[in-house]
């Protein structure tokens, strides 16, 4: 006879599925729409962009070269991200998201054809900076339209595990493809962004509140929109945070970028860059959205300060522990870093800015990819001179000045929200 504790367990794990499906049909079915978008467009980039620099590296492409090329994409985000939220709001998302995918997938196809000439590299990977410049801002905007406040930060969760699954399973499509044919990893993983970019046309409904309130006389609409960049340049608790998240970021995409450099400088093979982007998509899908949802109330500025520790712990794993089981074990802890802080870094623009201005906030947050922009041609520098592990020790100590900056700027915002909070229902509050 079966023992009843096993059959109430059995009971449970046969009930998980039809738990799981009740759960995502909880959400607006345009925000699961989005979450297929970010799939398909995340597997195209993963497969190809974390084997860029060793691309490079073997055509030829000096460090100094190779750090200048890698900051185009950011840079390209930080001059384009406001234009970018700005279209997101006035001609809608769906436009926007297509734009930024097409571009992008066509310079993943271009890298296929570019050699080792730094001026091709660098406007090709410019171009690569309009998924994050576009489609993500308005990606980002369309789910805060589509889904209700308390449910949001559950939503970008969903957005997150779609891509942090693509970061588990594109890398290694590309590790399969990459030492046989180089150039195929990246003129498939183009083709897949452009396969994004219909799939959104085709099925994804626009969501953009300017489009549903376009009665305003067009002066009034001019002076309108005067005030509102006023507003959004004279937001000092945004601009900070955006700063925080600009260090962060600059050090962050370095396991993209020099990781797998440095990996090689210490005699790793491929397959152990592998094994650290599977070991940090294995603990972003399976507890992103668990700690999402215990901290989609919690205050801003503890996560995302203290979080960031965590991160520095891993930089410095890799700096002075390149092994396998080592870098797969710093991994696991940056890893934890990250699910914790953006369970609630994803949250603060959408709390943060009012809804017809959300489009325009996301598009400025993008400046925040000035980070990346800096950093890439600094590490290529520090790696030329000192060798890789000081790249990663330098990581280490821009992830802690991002976590205070980031515990200042959202110890404000978590204030202003409680006093909002307590402004009762109709007597007015701030702006």
């Amino acid at each position: 006879m079966r023992h009843p504790k096993l059959s109430a367990l059995a009971a449970r794990a046969a009930a998980l599925p039809g738990r799981g499906l009740a759960y995502l049909r909880g959400f607006p079915r345009p925000v699961l729409l989005l979450t297929v978008a970010t799939l398909i467009e995340s597997t195209g980039r993963f497969m190809a962009v974390p084997y860029l620099t060793l691309r490079m590296r073997d055509a030829g492409v000096s460090l100094g070269a190779l750090g200048a090329v890698l900051g185009a994409a950011p840079l390209a985000s930080v001059i384009f991200g406001a234009w970018g939220g700005t279209l997101a709001d006035r001609v809608g998302r769906k436009p926007v998201q297509i734009a930024g995918v097409a571009t992008s997938g066509l310079a993943l196809i271009g890298f296929a054809f570019a050699g080792a000439n730094p001026l091709a590299l660098g406007v090709l990977n410019f171009l690569n900076g309009m998924t994050r410049t576009f489609y993500r801002p308005a990606t980002q905007a369309a789910i805060a339209d589509h889904c209700p406040p308390e449910r949001r930060s559950e939503a970008y969760a969903l957005n997150r595990i779609a891509l942090n699954a693509a970061y588990a399973w594109g890398p290694l499509i590309g590790l399969a493809i990459f030492p046989v044919a180089p150039s195929l990893g990246f003129v498939a993983g183009g083709l897949l962004n452009l396969a994004a970019g219909i799939y959104i046309a085709l099925v994804v409904p626009e969501s953009a509140p300017a489009l549903r309130a376009r009665a305003a006389a067009p002066r009034a609409r001019r002076r309108e929109a005067a005030a509102e960049w006023r507003a959004i340049l004279r937001d000092g608790v945004f601009w900070a945070w955006t700063a925080g998240m600009a260090l962060v970021w600059g050090a962050y995409d370095l396991i993209q970028s020099f990781l797998p450099l440095h990996l090689r400088e210490s005699g790793q093979s491929l397959s152990t860059y592998g094994a650290v982007l599977f070991a940090n998509a294995a603990v972003c899908v399976l507890a992103q959205l668990p700690l999402s949802r215990l901290l989609r109330t919690a205050p801003i500025a503890p996560s995302a300060g203290l979080s960031k520790l965590a991160y520095a712990a891993g930089f410095l794993g890799f700096a002075f522990l390149p092994y396998p089981a080592t870098a797969v074990l710093a991994m696991l802890v940056l890893s934890a870093g990250e699910i914790w802080g953006s369970a609630v870094q994803s949250r603060f623009v959408p709390e943060h800015a009012k809804p017809v201005l959300l489009g325009r906030y996301q598009g400025l947050s993008v400046a925040s990819e000035l980070g990346r922009a800096v950093v890439a041609p600094v590490a290529g520098l520090l790696m030329q001179r000192y060798g890789s592990r000081a790249v990663f020790v330098a990581a280490a100590a821009v992830s802690i000045a991002g976590g205070l900056v980031l515990h200042l700027s959202g110890s404000a915002h978590d204030r202003a929200a409680a006093r909002r909070a307590a402004v009762p229902a109709g007597s007015g509050g701030e702006l």
